[in-house]
C-alpha cells in the first residue's frame, strides 16, 4: 500500500503561512537574541517587543540583512505570536523585498535596537508598555 505525500502550505523554517495564524518561528542572531531577551523579562514580553519594534521603525529606515548566507550564528527557533495581522503584513514586506520573513525581522531589530541604546524616553516608552500589558503577577 503506497502512501501518498500531503503538499503542506510551509516555508523553510517550517511556519505555516495560513491566513488566520497568529504565530511565526524565528531564528535571531545570538547577540540581537540576547539584546531581545534582556528587555523581555516576563514570558510573552518576546512578542510585545518585537510588535513595539515594528511600530517604532519606519519601513525606509530598515536595511535589509541576507540571514541565511551572511553566515551570521543564529539562536534556536522560537515562537512568537505576534498576530495574523502584523504577521501578514510582514510576510507581504519579505515577498515585495524578496527575502524571508526571518531576514526582515532580524533587519528590523538590529535597527530598533540602535535607537532604543540611543534614545532614553524609548526605552522608556517600551518599559511602560511591557508592564502596562502584563497584568497581574502573582509573587
Amino acid at each position: 500500500m503506497a502512501t501518498k505525500k500531503t503538499a503542506r502550505n510551509v516555508n523553510r523554517e517550517g511556519q505555516r503561512w495560513t491566513e488566520d495564524r497568529a504565530g511565526m518561528t524565528l531564528r535571531l542572531p545570538i547577540d540581537l537574541r540576547e539584546a531581545v531577551t534582556e528587555e523581555a523579562r516576563v514570558a510573552g514580553d518576546l512578542s510585545r517587543v518585537v510588535l513595539f519594534a515594528l511600530r517604532n521603525v519606519e519601513r525606509k529606515d530598515v536595511v535589509i540583512t541576507q540571514t541565511r548566507k551572511a553566515g551570521l550564528t543564529l539562536s534556536k527557533p522560537q515562537l512568537l505570536h505576534v498576530g495574523a495581522e502584523a504577521r501578514s503584513v510582514i510576510r507581504a514586506w519579505a515577498e515585495e523585498e524578496g527575502v524571508s520573513v526571518n531576514a526582515i525581522m532580524v533587519s528590523v531589530l538590529e535597527e530598533f535596537f540602535k535607537r532604543l541604546r540611543k534614545s532614553k524616553s524609548l526605552r522608556e516608552e517600551l518599559r511602560l508598555e511591557l508592564r502596562a500589558r502584563r497584568g497581574f503577577l502573582p509573587t
